[in-house]
């Protein structure tokens, strides 16, 4: 399949339409960025949110959701610890690689309100079309939060690779994708870099892990204590 690395004249201008030159999220050559490699957790994932680490047996922390063309807007995060491909679902259980639903829409995003300097991602697609971005970002003052249009981008018939850098103390927050032209047609999201904003600490793997303990700890006991205060209301 032919690679099609962005950033081209054309994107450029077509961004330049949405986004004022003075805007703190702009588009950039893929190459440009190399931050820390999405992977896979070991374990194959078929929901409507799946999450991935961000470096190999790194926090769980990168989440993908999505609109597909099949039931439930399932995707899966496939098995292994490799480089996290995000597709559809598997059409039929257990079937071939690319018996999988296409992607329409999409986003990315970190776990813990954690921000994004960059982000670099590759989407596969079967033909030629167009793209939209929307990208939300938190300005420098913590509290505005800013959004960020290109439209009309470029992709391929192959893997076409983005990227997103923020500047001026900006951090993006979320990153919207949604194919118009043909609508669809996304079959694969790869090799997703991303740097997370200076000042946010990254907790270690075990961390991590205890704090979701932690979590659904505290949402099982919230949960009994107003079963409890029910029950003592009907009694």
């Amino acid at each position: 399949m032919r690679k099609l690395v962005l950033f081209a004249a054309g994107a450029l201008a077509a961004s330049a339409s949405t986004t004022p030159a003075w805007a703190d999220v702009t588009p950039v050559a893929a190459s440009s960025v190399q931050g820390t490699l999405v992977h896979g957790t070991n374990t194959e994932q078929t929901a409507a949110v799946v999450t991935g680490n961000l470096g190999q047996n790194g926090p769980n922390i990168v989440n993908f959701s999505g609109d597909t063309n099949g039931p439930g807007d399932l995707l899966r995060l496939q098995d292994g610890s490799g480089q996290a491909d995000v597709t559809g679902a598997e059409i039929t259980l257990g079937g071939t690689p690319n018996d999988t639903y296409d992607i329409m829409s999409g986003n990315i995003w970190l776990t813990g309100n954690l921000g994004m300097t960059d982000i670099e991602f590759g989407l596969t697609s079967g033909m030629v079309g167009t793209i939209d971005f929307t990208i939300t970002a938190l300005a420098a003052d913590g509290v505005t939060v800013e959004t960020f249009n290109f439209n009309d981008l470029a992709i391929g018939s192959g893997d076409t690779f983005y990227a997103f850098l923020a500047s001026a103390g900006e951090v993006i927050t979320n990153v919207h994708f949604s194919a118009d032209n043909p609508p669809g047609s996304i079959t694969l999201i790869k090799q997703v870099r991303i740097d997370v904003a200076p000042g946010q600490a990254l907790p270690e793997p075990a961390t991590w892990a205890m704090m979701l303990l932690g979590f659904g700890a505290t949402g099982f006991a919230l949960r009994r204590s107003r079963k409890n205060a029910l029950l003592t209301q009907i009694a």
